[in-house]
């Protein structure tokens, strides 16, 4: 009965949707199995209970009563199915960064709240990529320059640009007023200080 029943009823299928219809099948002829042991499983005894045609008469009630579950099964699996497809049609769209791409009308969704947030956040894209790279210059960089032989040492200058300058060429600089120490600003300045940097030289016309 449980083999039979189950190759016939069960696909081979890698879908999440049909491994949920052949799960309620196959919770439903489980069901049927233990409220009617008798049936099921008793071929040739004595009486109705055993016999081959009442097997198949409570097998088919067992089928109808798994198809009732995939009907209701399949109703309440049908919008979270839609909307997986929507979130998935999203992720293989051109994407969306820093507010640009064709897939920031799609995730705005015609708020307007959130077209501002994608508007600024192309404007600051060319000064975050800006705070990005210094960062790393700032990071990485003076360390090891100053490590060499002789020695060097990063400058930034007031385009925000950097140069390295020898031990001559920085005391120059310094005697004449033109290098500060800066500490370097988180997110602009909107979070204050960055604490992961060491304090920069900056270079003042």
């Amino acid at each position: 009965f449980d083999g039979t029943i189950r190759r016939s009823l069960v696909p081979m299928t890698m879908t999440a949707m049909n491994r949920t219809l052949c799960a309620y099948i196959y919770t439903a002829l489980v069901l049927s199995a233990l409220t009617h042991p008798a049936t099921c499983f008793s071929i040739g005894g004595d009486g109705n209970a055993g016999s081959r045609r009442e097997v198949l008469r409570k097998t088919a009630s067992a089928i109808v009563g798994g198809a009732t579950f995939v009907v209701i099964g399949a109703g309440s699996a049908a919008p979270a199915l839609a909307k997986e497809e929507k979130a998935t049609a999203v992720l293989r769209s051109a994407g969306c960064a820093r507010g640009a791409g064709e897939a920031c009308a799609d995730l705005a969704e015609g708020n307007a709240f959130i077209l501002k947030l994608q508007q600024k956040s192309q404007e600051n894209a060319a000064q975050a990529d800006a705070d990005a790279l210094a960062a790393y210059n700032n990071k990485n960089f003076p360390d090891f320059l100053a490590s060499l032989s002789p020695p060097k040492y990063l400058v930034k200058q007031p385009d925000g640009k950097f140069v390295v300058y020898d031990d001559r060429e920085l005391s120059q600089l310094k005697a004449a007023g033109k290098i500060r120490l800066e500490r370097p600003l988180a997110k602009g300045g909107k979070i204050g200080y960055d604490l992961t940097q060491k304090p920069i030289m900056v270079e003042v016309e």
